[in-house]
């Protein structure tokens, strides 16, 4: 039985015993409880009211079950990503390489929990194995994320989080905020967008984990080809250097069909 329909089968137990305690007063049932004493009516309403206690808090459990599988999956992506990446343009041989280079043994699972280090180590690995540089590594999961992660698994999210370039960036966090109502340990960065132009915007990106710049950089060139617009896109200020957040230029402009 799945979790879902085994979930279900208790609510539905629940409501049952709940009529059964509503249900009409014929005249023999309430002749019968009027001849009942008052330690009995207590023991009687005690026995109710531990059923119901009882089943509230294992649904109560099973839903919190439900959400901690939810949230391990979302870790759990990131490095599946990062696999199904390697796997895509490089093969297994590589890919067995580099999760010896990043000390994984057995496979990645989707509803596990990972530390962030996990993720750092892969892409070291990466960089090592592929011989390619961090910046080139992460900008190709950058672009990978959003057009064969987030496209393909998330195609409604994002669409009701705009339907341009623009748009889609400035409800970013909005997205994050509304993914936080149901993954409560998940910790999001933050963007915040400035117009500077019809064709200019610049774009401040903060976030409690370090390095990610060319990461976001990835992301943004990604968004662009999804959302059919010719972007550039200039690094402004990082926080490796100090800066408060990751500053970014983005020129951004319809791909015309011509």
């Amino acid at each position: 039985m799945g979790p879902v329909v085994k979930f279900l089968k208790q609510s539905n137990e629940v409501n049952e015993q709940r009529n059964y305690w509503k249900q009409p007063v014929d005249s023999v049932f309430g002749q019968k409880m009027q001849r009942l004493s008052a330690s009995q009516n207590h023991l009687q309403q005690k026995q109710k009211d531990d059923f119901f206690q009882t089943r509230k808090q294992q649904c109560r459990l099973f839903y919190q079950q439900i959400l901690i599988l939810e949230e391990t999956q979302m870790y759990g992506l990131v490095n599946k990503a990062v696999e199904s990446l390697v796997l895509s343009k490089f093969g297994q041989d590589t890919w067995d390489i580099i999760c010896e280079k990043a000390n994984i043994s057995g496979p990645l699972i989707s509803m596990k929990s990972y530390d962030d280090q996990v993720t750092y180590d892969l892409v070291g690995a990466c960089v090592e194995v592929l011989e390619m540089s961090v910046e080139d590594v992460l900008h190709t999961f950058g672009e990978y994320w959003v057009l064969d992660v987030a496209v393909v698994n998330y195609s409604n999210l994002m669409d009701a989080h705009g339907m341009g370039f623009v748009e889609f960036v400035k409800n970013l966090d909005q997205m994050h905020s509304r993914i936080q109502m149901t993954f409560d340990n998940l910790n999001p960065p933050s963007f915040q967008c400035q117009e500077l132009d019809a064709e200019t915007i610049k774009i401040s990106y903060f976030s409690e984990r370090p390095g990610l710049t060319h990461f976001v950089v990835g992301l943004l060139s990604g968004l662009g080809k999804h959302f059919q617009e010719d972007v550039n896109i200039e690094i402004l200020a990082t926080k490796a250097d100090g800066a408060v957040s990751d500053d970014f230029r983005v020129i951004h402009r319809p791909i015309s069909n011509s």
